[in-house]
């Protein structure tokens, strides 16, 4: 996955400020900042997320009934990968709607179905386990999730083993970390940095 962390790198995807960290929306402080939402409009790095995507399916023999997007961000690499792989796409919503039906799931998904939840960042964990419920309570089955890239944070380790999903990133944070230290976007201070946070996000101050 270097290519693909590098190419994140250039497009402002994926930027590393140890010394002057990232405020994330839980309140979180942390060295790396990472805006999947970018991705899509680059031809190149989506096609190379798809194809990774559908190759850690059949590497790890994936069995679903639809590939499903969690809202926002997922949802575009979803359709991507369901139009390369030619199959059936759906997205999640982060909870249920609020008029209307109720609906959980958008697409023409029958009740226990099952779907393979794609995300594009597992940070804590906290929004894709409280998807994961959501979907549960409506009879849908979820036991694996694909994301771009996953922190590998205790929290969310945790939290995804408690609810028996088996999460599969395309770039993790070992990976992400050692990467940018070869291609020497962080020295050494850095990368020490970069693992006392991934051991301890919640006491982290920068």
């Amino acid at each position: 996955m270097k290519e693909l962390i590098r190419e994140m790198i250039d497009i402002g995807c994926l930027s590393i400020s140890p010394k002057k960290p990232f405020t994330y929306a839980s309140g979180l402080k942390g060295p790396i900042y990472c805006d999947c939402r970018l991705l899509a409009t680059h031809q190149k790095v989506r096609e190379m997320i798809a194809q990774a995507f559908s190759d850690l399916i059949n590497a790890k023999e994936l069995s679903y009934d639809y590939i499903t997007g969690v809202a926002t961000a997922g949802i575009p690499h979803a359709a991507f990968l369901a139009a390369h792989r030619k199959e059936s796409f759906c997205y999640s919503r982060s909870k249920p709607k609020a008029h209307g039906q109720g609906r959980m799931v958008e697409g023409d998904v029958a009740d226990g179905s099952k779907l393979l939840l794609i995300e594009d960042l597992v940070n804590q964990g906290s929004s894709i386990a409280t998807v994961i419920e959501n979907l549960r309570q409506r009879e849908f089955v979820v036991d694996s999730a694909l994301c771009i890239v996953d922190y590998q944070t205790p929290k969310s380790l945790e939290l995804l083993n408690n609810l028996k999903v088996e999460s599969f990133s395309l770039i993790n944070f070992r990976t992400l970390a050692d990467v940018a230290h070869e291609l020497k976007v962080i020295d050494d201070d850095d990368l020490e940095i970069l693992d006392n946070w991934n051991k301890s996000p919640e006491t982290f101050v920068g």
